[in-house]
């Protein structure tokens, strides 16, 4: 058994007193489902002195979706993204995405903002403490070098939300908030921008700074969705995914969006792919030219199950089949 470790639960119930609590103490880390936050800690591999329960901050909880696009909150639970009908008539790549996060309980408390956070995994991180000091320290926790790439400068621990791929390819903004000492300051960036190649340092949040939630644009005419390998149906991390938005327009492919999960330490656009595919009529042979340039951006290391090789090239059957499936 491994206890979580001492910390001060903080309980806010408004924004503004949520990002307070976050610029003043270096130590505290915000709280949402808890589903993957508190398993790290029971690891051993976050030591927050406080977390910051935000299942209290209305503001987090917004659910807006109308013809001009939607607002999705970032305390927003998977499973009400899963089941929402106009979410899955407008936004199917998220509905999809949301439904095959790990199990229906986790979807039941885990929320859109962690999958948005989620931490990246690697074979070598994500043990007990006792497996680490077995093996030996890596890079992202307590150690000078990767474990999965010994040469590397660098973590190659593996991007692995659902939602992200997915709410890129609809082209989701985010939208970010921190407190300046005086007053909420709020700003809005395009989701891919959140994200860096790097294990470590995945996330390009400021200090203090939290998510508010996702800004989804209108959905006319747009075609999207979204696949998932793993091992076992249920509760596995993705070994590879893919996210496809488009429009179909007099025959043609329009305003096409394909990006990649799980092959990299952040989500990946393959914008060869997209490029070949946008403004040209779908054909086998177009679609299969399109699937083989999937992954040219991708280098993943032997950190999680099955062969680099072998998961680019399910990246590559999955995209295929979606875009099939979105043409036909």
């Amino acid at each position: 058994m491994m206890p979580l470790p001492r910390f001060k639960l903080e309980r806010p119930q408004s924004l503004p007193e949520a990002l307070r609590i976050l610029a003043e103490y270096h130590d505290a880390l915000p709280l949402a489902g808890g589903t993957d936050l508190l398993v790290s800690m029971k690891q051993g591999l976050y030591t927050p002195g406080r977390l910051v329960d935000l299942k209290n901050v209305k503001e987090l909880a917004t659910l807006e979706i109308s013809h001009e696009g939607a607002f999705l909150g970032a305390g927003v639970k998977l499973s009400t993204i899963r089941d929402n009908c106009l979410i899955r008539e407008r936004y199917p790549a998220l509905s999809e995405a949301a439904g095959v996060v790990a199990s229906p309980n986790i979807q039941n408390m885990g929320t859109l903002g962690g999958n948005v956070c989620l931490d990246t995994r690697c074979w070598y991180f994500n043990q007990s403490e006792f497996w680490r000091n077995s093996k030996g320290y890596c890079l992202k926790k307590d150690g000078d070098i990767c474990q999965a790439a010994p040469s590397a400068k660098r973590c190659f621990a593996v991007f692995s939300s659902d939602t992200v791929p997915a709410l890129i390819a609809l082209g989701a903004r985010a939208e970010l908030a921190w407190w300046d000492g005086e007053r909420t300051i709020h700003r809005e960036i395009p989701l891919e921008e959140l994200y860096r190649e790097d294990g470590i340092h995945r996330i390009a949040l400021k200090r203090g700074e939290l998510l508010v939630g996702l800004r989804l644009p209108a959905a006319h005419g747009l075609r999207s969705g979204y696949l998932k390998y793993r091992k076992r149906g249920a509760i596995d991390y993705p070994l590879a995914s893919v996210a496809v938005a488009m429009r179909m327009k007099a025959g043609t492919m329009r305003d096409v969006r394909i990006v990649l999960g799980a092959l990299a330490s952040s989500p990946v656009t393959a914008f060869e792919a997209m490029e070949l595919l946008e403004g040209a009529r779908p054909s086998e042979e177009l679609l299969t030219r399109a699937t083989e340039l999937i992954g040219k951006r991708t280098s993943p290391v032997k950190n999680q199950a099955g062969s680099p090789a072998h998961r680019k090239q399910m990246a590559r059957v999955y995209a295929q089949r979606l875009l099939a499936r979105l043409t036909a």
